[in-house]
């Protein structure tokens, strides 16, 4: 982990961003505050946490209502009973 002043950051910000390349957390600091951080990206990260513009947003309900109306859409009692079956369907061979 690398600690850096903002003013640091601003004069160097393309090595900073070399590091957080190659896996290193770089902190930026406003005096003795750690304020925010230059971290390590992957697009496993997006998967975990993503962010949907309105328009993605509309197209994803949208296919929901498709699928739902085709009958691809399945609903469940609990998070539990969900799992359990996508694991019985993980167990089985898929038909040809």
């Amino acid at each position: 982990m690398k600690l850096v002043t903002i003013r640091d950051a601003k004069a160097h910000l393309n090595e900073l961003i070399a590091l957080a390349e190659k896996g290193e957390d770089v902190v930026l600091m406003r005096g003795s505050r750690h304020v925010a951080t230059i971290r390590p990206f992957s697009g496993e990260d997006l998967e975990l946490a993503p962010r949907l513009t309105d328009p993605q947003a509309e197209r994803f309900w949208k296919r929901v209502a498709e699928d739902e109306k085709e009958g691809r859409f399945e609903s469940f009692r609990s998070f539990e009973a969900a799992v359990r079956t996508l694991r019985r369907r993980l167990k089985t061979p898929a038909a040809s």
